[in-house]
């Protein structure tokens, strides 16, 4: 089995050039995840423990809700807890990693939005109270979470998953999912975020007022505001299915889709491009039996693309690199992609400067704790049981 990343890369050095497309043997097994999620996970604790101060590298060591820092690590452990609850590392089990991770001073982050924070899953507060709830079954995070939405009002037009509204629909979908007494306090906050989103055509995200964009993708796009409001209450499928038959639409020749509707369809990841619109497309399918065979073709086609251009040249994670990727395809091809994300592979990578190094350590969506979560998912896979794309998803953007 290759221990290192191929060596060819495309001419502007986005992707490495595929060589299994040519030569079948080439392809990669993964026989056993296991190993290589323990790996990953006494590499996110070698690098950012659950100690402060903070080791997190991204803005200073800033705390970003689910995106970066310990909040997203403790959903992570969280997972774990349901999925690998006995797993012991260093004398301690995922529940135990999950609080220590929540009890590094989070509640000193303010509850007030500012312009790098937005309302979601860039919020600290917001993205504390709700992991904190799943976790603790306390209902008076639940509470602080909840009341303060309607505060939430410094960017109102935020409507995409990563900063606004959509973001705070997976938040809530999440508290409901693991703490189900929670609904009858959120049910109602969910309908007004829904009428809030709905209330905007068309969605448009810029951190300027002046500089507004059509995103099409899961970071900032359409299509994850349509599957957070959908996953979150299928009621509205119906009210929605016009703007989903028109991302359809909107897929290249290629089997891309474009960042924006001004074009620019070279990114071939989850915020932007195929791989998030199949992680986005997988749980809508059920939702929409008259566009099965559209969404079916639709995804095919975008897998043709991410098998050929999707073996990213920066540091593999969920948000733009091979681990995220990788479960936009079926297999055999995500064992192969994912054998490019082994520890092993990514830290000789790293030394060699074949990958280019990302901003964050350790953090879920870019580093690390993204890797941990792969493993976990491949794991829940290779033991038969069930779908980790609809069973687990992508965290605060797909997950149930």
């Amino acid at each position: 089995m290759a221990t290192t990343l191929p060596t060819q890369k495309d001419p502007a050095g986005r992707y490495f050039i595929n060589e299994a497309i040519k030569k079948p043997k080439l392809l990669q097994q993964m026989p056993n995840p296991y190993d290589h999620l323990v790996t990953s996970i006494k590499n996110v604790l070698n690098m950012c423990p659950p100690t402060l101060p903070w080791c997190g590298r991204f803005s200073g060591g800033l705390y970003y809700g689910m995106f970066v820092g310990p909040t997203g690590i403790a959903f992570f452990f969280l997972w774990l807890s349901k999925l690998q609850p006995n797993l012991a590392i260093r004398g301690l089990f995922p529940a135990d990693y999950c609080k220590a991770y929540l009890s590094l001073q989070q509640e000193k982050y303010s509850a007030e939005e500012t312009p790098r924070s937005g309302c979601s899953l860039n919020h600290e507060y917001m993205c504390y109270n709700a992991i904190k709830a799943c976790y603790t079954q306390d209902i008076t995070y639940v509470q602080k979470f909840a009341q303060n939405i309607e505060k939430l009002t410094l960017r109102p037009t935020f409507i995409e998953l990563l900063f606004g509204r959509a973001g705070l629909l997976s938040l809530m979908r999440t508290m409901k999912y693991w703490f189900p007494e929670s609904a009858e306090i959120l049910d109602p906050e969910i309908e007004k975020v829904i009428q809030h989103c709905l209330s905007y055509d068309p969605w448009t995200f810029g951190t300027h007022p002046d500089h507004q964009k059509r995103f099409i993708g899961a970071g900032h796009g359409d299509i994850s505001i349509i599957s957070n409001i959908v996953m979150t209450n299928p009621a509205y499928a119906p009210q929605l299915q016009g703007r989903l038959e028109r991302i359809l639409a909107l897929q290249t020749d290629n089997g891309n889709w474009t960042s924006c509707e001004d074009g620019g369809d070279y990114l071939v990841q989850f915020c932007h491009g195929a791989p998030g619109m199949i992680w986005c497309l997988l749980p809508l399918r059920k939702y929409y039996p008259d566009l099965q065979e559209k969404i079916d073709a639709a995804i095919a086609k975008g897998q043709k693309l991410i098998w050929e251009r999707g073996m990213l040249t920066k540091e593999p994670c969920l948000c733009h690199g091979i681990t995220g990727n990788a479960f936009a395809l079926a297999e055999p091809q995500r064992s192969h992609f994912l054998h490019y994300a082994t520890p092993e592979v990514v830290q000789a990578g790293l030394d060699k400067g074949t990958l280019e190094r990302s901003s964050d350590n350790c953090g879920v969506w870019w580093s690390e704790a993204g890797r941990a979560w792969g493993w976990m998912m491949h794991e829940y896979d290779r033991a038969g049981l069930g779908d980790s794309v609809l069973d687990i998803g992508f965290p605060g953007a797909t997950n149930p």
